[in-house]
């Protein structure tokens, strides 16, 4: 299906059907990925910050445990003198 890309504000997007959006169970949020030269739409399955509280408890007020795990950026590999 062909759809016009349209101005909205500053952005671009693009109006889906109701009917495209029933048959994907898109209801209210989305996840947009950049996937090699696609724009990929999927609906989301699960809250956003679903099982937060979950972790938080596991760690405990007084915990110095890593709940982020290995997360790094370029800023930390790099530029940061520990």
């Amino acid at each position: 299906m062909l759809v016009r890309v349209r101005r909205i504000g500053n952005s671009q997007g693009v109006i889906l059907s109701k009917t495209m959006m029933d048959q994907c169970d898109i209801k209210d949020m989305v996840n947009v990925e950049v996937k090699g030269n696609a724009i990929v739409i999927e609906p989301v399955t699960h809250k956003p910050r679903e099982g937060w509280a979950k972790q938080f408890q596991i760690a405990g007020p007084d915990s110095n445990e890593d709940l982020m795990g290995n997360i790094s950026n370029e800023f930390d590999d790099s530029d940061w003198t520990w």
